[in-house]
């Protein structure tokens, strides 16, 4: 094995320790234990129903791209394959796994899998411009309400999201890409070019349905407001004064920079961002670390339910075989 091929493949994990030795050290792990005893069952059981509730908005926000380039799935089924593919992404790195398993899954079922990729891809640019326009919002009006020290990462947001917006309308732009298919058709007939000239195509076509993507990316926000709303009741059962402004603020700012990290579930990285969120919002760093692996644990606990899902669709892909 080479030399990179061997960093490729063992990056992740020193990455991984990197960070849970990082927390080791800054962190009061007596504190964050200590914490833990005021944990109540209703907070934990709150937790988990805004989990699913989290689970099926993502796979239901997902069958509106797939059904406005008419692959037609049923609510259920979105949500079965949402959650198998969750079960997948602890195997595969950060995200990509869930992904690479619902492109798959679908097309394996006879469905176009440059139709399933793109909404794919959308799902994803539509997603991190929701969470840069929901955490722009909420970090203006936690500046105006006097949080100075916020200004150069609202600063930062706002100029991602403008570069963001600029670069989604002219990945979207026919002309743009006509100058591109020009650029590269000495090598039209390469296998890899074809599939990405096919993705693009039915991206381009995906992006033209105003309303769906309107639709989505609403829903996208409100998802990303369920994702905040998650931690609301660990931290209340800890006894945290909880700003919700300044959660809706910071928190989608982890979730956008836990899905760039190429570690299986985001293990370590995922808890390290959330910290540093929840200290931008002025959560005890204890108690922050304990939201945080509560809700990990809560994660690790939903691969129950999303080993039967995965199993499920197994055998309902076997039978419709």
């Amino acid at each position: 094995m080479t030399g990179r091929a061997l960093i490729k493949r063992w990056a992740p994990w020193l990455l991984m320790a990197v960070v849970v030795a990082l927390m080791v050290h800054f962190l009061d792990l007596h504190a964050t234990w200590q914490a833990f005893g005021n944990l109540e069952p209703v907070a934990i059981a709150v937790t988990v129903v805004l989990y699913l509730l989290d689970r099926f908005s993502m796979a239901h926000k997902w069958n509106i791209l797939l059904r406005a380039r008419n692959v037609w799935l049923s609510n259920w089924a979105a949500f079965r394959i949402y959650l198998a593919s969750g079960f997948v992404g602890y195997v595969i790195p950060a995200s990509v796994g869930s992904d690479v398993f619902r492109a798959a899954r679908l097309s394996i079922a006879g469905r176009s899998a440059s139709k399933v990729s793109a909404t794919i891809v959308l799902e994803r640019v539509l997603g991190l411009l929701a969470i840069l326009t929901l955490s722009s919002v909420g970090l203006v009006f936690v500046v105006l309400e006097g949080r100075s020290d916020l200004l150069p990462l609202l600063g930062a947001v706002l100029a991602a999201l403008f570069v963001g917006t600029v670069l989604t309308g002219m990945s979207m732009s026919d002309r743009l890409y006509r100058v591109l298919k020009h650029a590269t058709r000495q090598f039209a007939g390469n296998r890899i070019l074809k599939m990405l000239h096919a993705l693009h195509d039915e991206y381009v076509s995906l992006s033209k349905g105003i309303r769906p993507l309107f639709v989505f990316f609403v829903l996208s926000i409100v998802n990303q407001l369920i994702q905040a709303l998650m931690f609301v009741p660990v931290l209340v059962s800890l006894g945290v004064d909880v700003n919700l402004l300044a959660l809706f603020a910071v928190l989608p700012l982890s979730k956008a920079f836990i899905q760039l990290m190429p570690i299986p579930a985001g293990i370590g990285v995922a808890e390290g961002a959330q910290v540093v969120a929840l200290s931008l919002a002025h959560v005890p760093a204890a108690q922050a670390l304990a939201v945080a692996l509560v809700l990990r644990a809560i994660d690790l606990s939903m691969l129950l339910p999303a080993g039967v899902a995965y199993a499920a669709d197994a055998w309902q892909l076997r039978k419709t075989a």
